[in-house]
């Protein structure tokens, strides 16, 4: 196995683990674990500690171990960021466990999405010494100081721990990230996460440039951040893309943003930017149907720039066809009518969408269930054919519907063991039948993957 890279030997070293994610049957590709390059920059930045990431999609427990046995001595915590469901936490705990074994395993904070929205069931379990809820960049580096320096851990923003019965927590760790952008790439092996994606080009990359949403969809987990946007500008982001397309050989970046789009002048900015640059590759990225709305009432030629640039898909979220959903349960700010004419928009700029739905919404009857396929129908007479999913609802905690959820007979998971069989693909809710889940997987039309990466 490839030696784990970012060791100097000449500091203290922050393990930051990454647990694997169990997908989809038929998902060949894995995330690059931004959430642990955002932790790790600060910390080199400031010169606090050697990193060192361990992606568990990467790598193996066996692996695992042969870390820790060569490092653990030097590391001053271990870092594990989690999200929910995907399996995640379990496989944090079982690694977790693994460390916690050996008598010289030190703090063990936790942090992410899930403990983001459920800190003090994390908080008391009895494999974590500690919990960091809000950005990581603002309060990990805190994290680490206070443990090199020995200092008292009640002054970290956003910490939460266990003593005996009762939590200790930290002041309030503001939402708001700051700049984003300019990863240690060096801390991982670029090469490992390239691959070849028919939706875009045959070296893709995939790459996160902002954090936060301005929309407000009641099943998403973006609430929980309490809308903050934060993103990197369009001059910096033109400029790494074009980094990492000359040190990487890259032809191709996929955005994985909540909605790249939010900021439609940097939007603007880095597709000119692009296109001056004369910038040799594709890339796609997610967008709010309101953005294309927004863009036309500026003035913005949004779209044309998009595909000026290079930009091959845009992925969009429509989540309903009926318009009580969108309006009154989703709360989505837009009607059939708009999303009619955005994807039609989209495809006439050669642009290919790919569009989500949601089914299952609590309290949602047949017959808008029903207006949401024969919308997917009227959608996919478009040319390019978009690309469609549909997910079952999945009530996530900490947004608005998860309470709606348990009003309606959903019953959450009580423990952050039993968290890590949340499984979003799968149906979680009592009033999801089997016809529902057979019906929604039959209306999911993706572009096949390509054959190289299935031969792998």
């Amino acid at each position: 196995m490839t030696s784990f890279l970012g060791l100097s030997g000449k500091r203290p070293l922050v393990i930051l683990l990454y647990p694997k994610v169990d997908h989809e049957k038929d998902y060949v590709y894995f995330w690059m674990p931004f959430s642990l390059l955002t932790l790790a920059k600060p910390l080199l930045d400031d010169d606090l500690a050697d990193v060192v990431l361990f992606d568990g999609n990467q790598h193996s427990a066996a692996d695992w171990e042969r870390l820790l046995d060569e490092h653990l001595d030097q590391t001053l915590c271990i870092g594990v960021s989690i999200m929910t469901g995907g399996g995640q936490i379990g496989h944090a705990l079982e690694l977790v466990k693994i460390a916690k074994e050996r008598s010289t395993c030190p703090p063990v904070v936790f942090g992410g999405p899930h403990v983001n929205v459920l800190p003090d069931q994390t908080a008391r379990h009895e494999l974590v010494d500690a919990v960091l809820v809000g950005p990581g960049q603002n309060s990990m580096p805190a994290f680490v100081t206070a443990l090199r320096d020995k200092a008292n851990w009640e002054y970290v923003p956003g910490l939460i721990a266990c003593r005996g019965t009762e939590l200790v927590r930290g002041p309030v760790n503001p939402p708001r990230t700051g700049l984003m952008g300019h990863y240690p790439w060096h801390l991982l092996d670029v090469e490992k996460y390239v691959r070849d994606d028919p939706t875009v080009a045959p070296r893709t990359l995939n790459y996160i440039s902002s954090q936060g949403c301005v929309y407000k969809c009641q099943f998403c987990y973006e609430l929980t951040y309490q809308r903050k946007y934060s993103a990197m500008a369009a001059d910096g982001l033109v400029a790494d893309i074009d980094d990492l397309r000359r040190r990487y050989g890259l032809n191709g970046i996929k955005f994985y943003d909540a909605d790249w789009f939010v900021n439609l002048r940097r939007a603007a900015a880095f597709c000119e930017g692009v296109i001056e640059g004369e910038l040799d590759i594709r890339w796609a990225a997610s967008i709010n149907p309101n953005d294309i709305l927004k863009a036309r009432r500026a003035g913005i030629p949004l779209l044309e720039l998009v595909a000026k640039s290079g930009g091959s898909r845009l992925l969009m979220g429509i989540e309903s066809g009926n318009e009580r959903v969108l309006r009154d349960v989703v709360r989505k700010e837009v009607t059939r009518d708009q999303i009619r004419e955005v994807t039609a928009d989209i495809a006439g700029h050669g642009l290919l969408g790919s569009y989500t739905f949601i089914v299952g919404f609590p309290g949602e009857q047949d017959d808008e269930v029903d207006d949401t396929y024969s919308l997917i129908e009227e959608l996919r007479q478009l040319e390019p054919t978009p690309e469609t999913r549909v997910h079952l609802f999945a009530p996530y905690p900490g947004t608005p519907l998860y309470e709606d959820a348990v009003r309606a007979g959903f019953e959450p998971p009580s423990t952050l063991e039993d968290w890590s069989h949340f499984d979003y693909y799968d149906s979680q809710t009592p009033w999801t039948s089997a016809a529902t889940v057979a019906r929604a997987r039959a209306a999911t039309q993706m572009r096949l993957q390509p054959a190289a990466v299935l031969q792998r």
